[in-house]
């Protein structure tokens, strides 16, 4: 239980994800996400596991919440749409949508390797031979609930997805994410785009004093959730993961979190961004800037270049999430279709037919529009 495991003395020997487990099992620490969290230890990994029985706030954060991710969204698109006599019929279908999916049951949901970022990164070394015993595990502990796994693309997890597949899990698209190869360093192709060469003049001539986590004080991580804050859910949406001052500083000094600052001559940190990462994936779940700065201080680019160069440094490969899809695109960033892959077969089966209609509509209709619009 992560109540338990929240009470046992850490240990010189803890994985990251017992420690996260450990940290975030009393909430708070990501103001609206609603779960309990547990810790499935395989004998060979560790994985955070969220635990949801669809009786939570509305609007829960789509990291545990798939009504969020899939009708949220869509609704607050729609209060931002300027089209009137568009927006009430969109707005009859949202609302058709959502009662469909409370009636699916749809947040009655577990998760496994889910910490509650936007991206979940899975071991390079797991080739998922014990995901039968996994599966039939959850079936007996979670008979009334869902189960699965998010942010899976087949440039990262195909042999995963093709596992889960044959298992029987359903493949769920849910959007499209950009991957920055990095692995022959240097060499790497994105390093040759005109936009990633002028981003590292940039960067180089820049009066920023890039700051790494470890000289971060309490004061510091709180101006960086500000950052975080003003880019992620002030410009971006409300319903994006709001992280904390403590999540950001308890990462940092556990090493789940790598924070880099930008900080200017007066002292002031005016953009920052965090990584997540394994031994062959990195991912930014945490960027911001002070958005009230000037678009020519170039501060977006400025973040942008210290992923890749990240990525270069470390041989990796970095998922930069999806959105600001055409300014990723320019800088040699390629579109992989990301899906979540969930269990349903032991569900009853109109719960099942919602589950496979979502599934069917984003495959058919959802998966060729973002390829189109390039979104």
């Amino acid at each position: 239980m992560p109540e338990q495991l929240a009470l046992e003395p850490p240990s010189a020997g803890d994985s990251h994800a017992r420690q996260y487990v450990r940290t975030c099992a009393g909430g708070a620490l990501i103001g609206n996400v609603s779960t309990a969290l547990a810790l499935l230890d395989t004998g060979h990994h560790q994985f955070p596991v969220s635990i949801n029985h669809g009786h939570d706030p509305v609007d829960n954060c789509y990291v545990v919440s798939p009504q969020t991710a899939y009708s949220g969204y869509a609704r607050e698109e729609l209060q931002r749409l300027k089209r009137p006599w568009l927006a009430r019929p969109l707005r009859l279908l949202t609302q058709g949508v959502d009662r469909l999916l409370s009636a699916a049951k749809v947040d009655r949901l577990v998760q496994v390797n889910n910490w509650l970022l936007s991206t979940n990164l899975y071991p390079a070394d797991w080739d998922g031979a014990d995901l039968p015993a996994i599966t039939e595990l959850l079936r007996r502990a979670f008979p009334d609930h869902g189960f699965g796994f998010r942010s899976l693309n087949d440039f990262s997890n195909r042999a995963l997805r093709k596992r889960l597949q044959a298992l029987g899990y359903l493949a769920i698209p849910s959007r499209q994410v950009y991957l920055f190869d990095g692995r022959q360093g240097e060499n790497s192709a994105f390093l040759r785009h005109h936009n990633t060469r002028l981003d590292a003049t940039l960067l180089r001539r820049s009066p920023y004093t890039v700051v790494p986590g470890s000289q971060l004080n309490e004061a510091d991580f709180q101006r960086i959730e500000q950052l975080y804050n003003l880019l992620y859910l002030d410009k971006y949406s409300r319903l994006n993961p709001h992280y904390s001052a403590q999540w950001l500083q308890r990462g940092q000094a556990e090493g789940w979190l790598d924070v880099r600052a930008l900080r200017n001559a007066e002292g002031r940190i005016d953009g920052a961004l965090g990584w997540f990462a394994n031994s062959a994936l990195i991912s930014t779940p945490i960027v911001g800037y002070d958005t009230a700065l000037p678009q020519r201080a170039g501060l977006y680019r400025q973040l942008t270049r210290l992923c890749l160069q990240e990525a270069v440094n470390r041989r990796q490969v970095l998922n930069f999430s999806s959105g600001a899809a055409a300014f990723k695109r320019l800088r040699g960033g390629q579109p992989e279709i990301e899906y979540s892959l969930i269990h349903i077969a032991h569900l009853p089966w109109p719960r099942r037919l919602v589950w496979q209609l979502m599934g069917m509509l984003l495959q058919r209709i959802g998966v060729p529009l973002m390829r189109k619009l390039k979104l």
